[in-house]
């Protein structure tokens, strides 16, 4: 089955991320505010990620029963693995939406899981090389650290990632951890399910908020950028909408390529580089008076302090 490692809950990771398992078409963007009007703004939306800090009271008093007769038209796999319920949350959105192009490998997954149950799909998901490869290699760099593993205790801050999206006409909360989908409620015709959503996800805020303001929300939208482009090439050289349209896909583009340069710089080992500079340091007799100045700079940084209170 192989480990999993944690993952930074970024928008540029999370893009990334589905690009490495072949998915075309998909953004990732942070939501400040659940007004309606705010996530429209984001294009389409094919689902929400919500991050929390998991507490296991408040888990085990939420006594609402999951869904049943949704295996016909709803894919939900059971989180059987530590520190993936992230791409777990993200794959619950992509395998459920018609408007995603998943690619050849996430398909032939998909089809092939499909009359799997639950516990079997988690399975799946745990063992396919193609999610664990794309998974870990946003591992955080820790050159110093050891192989050795333990067990989380009630005094670490554990945090979770569920799903919400719109499926055949009704509103679900997809969670690894519970034993199926949490129907919230039909989707009449014309409602907008970004409206329908928003006391679901209000509502577990305020379960918390009285300890605990740590809270992410992310929407699973179709790529701006794709957007911009297509609308730009079906007009002509005069049109008036046209330069305004190409600032907005330049900001984008601009966007993407920070996300890119702060991957790689996630990604990167800088250990070897931090070496070979201490040694060429020294080696110049230059290490030494660098401590000793940075030292008294925090000396008498100290004393500052010290003087003001």
């Amino acid at each position: 089955m192989g480990d999993w490692c944690t993952i930074e809950s970024d928008p540029g990771v999370f893009t990334e991320l589905v690009e490495a398992m072949g998915v075309k078409g998909v953004q990732f963007e942070e939501v400040y505010s659940l007004d309606a009007d705010s996530l429209r703004a984001l294009g389409h939306v094919h689902g929400l990620i919500f991050l929390f800090k998991w507490q296991q009271d408040l888990a085990q008093s939420d006594d609402r029963p999951a869904a049943s007769g949704y295996e016909d038209h709803c894919f939900f796999a059971k989180q059987v693995i530590t520190n993936a319920c992230a791409t777990q949350a993200i794959l619950s959105i992509l395998l459920n939406s018609e408007k995603v192009e998943l690619g050849d490998e996430l398909t032939t997954f998909k089809g092939f899981t499909k009359e799997f149950d639950a516990e079997t799909k988690g399975l799946a998901i745990s063992n396919s090389e193609l999610v664990r490869t794309a998974h870990n290699s946003f591992a955080a760099q820790n050159p110093f650290g050891t192989e050795e593993k333990r067990m989380a205790t009630k005094d670490d801050d554990l945090f979770h990632f569920i799903a919400y999206l719109p499926i055949a006409g009704k509103l679900y909360e997809l969670d690894g951890l519970k034993p199926g989908p949490i129907l919230l409620g039909e989707l009449a015709d014309g409602v907008d399910w970004l409206e329908a959503v928003q006391p679901a996800i209000q509502a577990r805020i305020e379960r918390y908020s009285s300890a605990e303001i740590r809270f992410n929300l992310m929407a699973v939208v179709a790529s701006p950028a794709e957007e911009l482009r297509k609308q730009i090439g079906g007009l002509s050289e005069s049109d008036p909408l046209l330069v305004d349209l190409a600032q907005q896909l330049e900001i984008e583009e601009q966007k993407l390529a920070r996300w890119k340069k702060e991957n790689l710089r996630r990604k990167h080992n800088y250990v070897p580089f931090l070496v070979n500079l201490l040694k060429e340091l020294a080696k110049r007799k230059q290490l030494i008076p660098l401590l000793d100045a940075a030292k008294e700079r925090t000396r008498l940084k100290a004393q500052s302090g010290q003087g003001q209170r």
